[in-house]
């Protein structure tokens, strides 16, 4: 005979929760953290594939950099230039004397074989000689210096001259008076001043570059009023 009997709802969860608890389910694998760990780390790499160095930190670029400074440094520092022009005139001036150090035995041993052969004549000469020799210590060469001795055009330097005297008379020597100072370029000349040397026969003056010099080589020049020429080489910077 057919079963009448209907089942409620609360018998037919009842049911299904008794099922469910009999019912074996596989594990179930921990994908969310998988997922995260998989992005982390592909962030990561491409953080580190695209990391360069900075362009103002690139090596090559930060050597170029110190170089110019250190140049910059160089050439616009007045203390600097003066001490490199200080050390290359002082080598000219070394080499200069050494030269004419090494030039004077063979002269003198010229003259002694021109008086060998000569005989009595000889005599005279080496007297002759000694008058000279007096001359030149007791009325010495006067000499010049530019410090620095490299500027630009318009640019200021100091020019110092020793031993100018207007006579040779020894103990009374008197200082010279109305030395003209020229700068001279490629055939041009310009008069920067006219001075008188001190009771010690020097003088020391501060001088401008002539605004229309060009950057090379130049010369600087004392004029004394007996016509004595002293000359100091001078470079025009850019």
């Amino acid at each position: 005979m057919p079963d009448d009997r209907r089942v409620s709802e609360r018998e037919i969860e009842q049911g299904l929760r008794d099922l469910g608890a009999r019912v074996e389910y596989p594990p179930t694998p921990e994908v969310a953290r998988s997922v995260r760990l998989r992005l982390n780390e592909e962030q990561s790499r491409q953080a580190r594939r695209n990391w360069r160095w900075p362009p103002f930190l690139a090596p090559r670029l930060t050597a170029v950099a110190v170089a110019l400074v250190l140049i910059s440094v160089v050439a616009l520092s007045p203390t600097v230039r003066a001490t490199l022009s200080d050390f290359f005139v002082s080598s000219d001036q070394t080499g200069s004397e050494a030269g004419g150090s090494a030039a004077r035995p063979e002269i003198g041993a010229s003259q002694d074989r021109a008086t060998q052969e000569e005989g009595a004549p000889s005599q005279a000469a080496g007297a002759s000689a000694a008058m000279e020799d007096e001359g030149a210590f007791g009325c010495p060469s006067p000499s010049v210096r530019a410090n620095p001795a490299r500027a630009a055009a318009g640019e200021t330097f100091w020019l110092s001259g020793h031993d100018f005297s207007s006579d040779c008379g020894g103990v009374g020597t008197s200082p010279a008076r109305g030395i003209e100072i020229y700068f001279l370029q490629a055939g041009e000349t310009w008069p920067l001043a006219t001075l008188d040397a001190d009771r010690n026969l020097t003088f020391d003056t501060r001088l401008r570059v002539p605004a229309l010099a060009e950057a090379g080589r130049a010369t600087v020049r004392a004029t004394t009023r007996s016509g004595e020429h002293v000359e100091r080489r001078f470079l025009v910077l850019r």
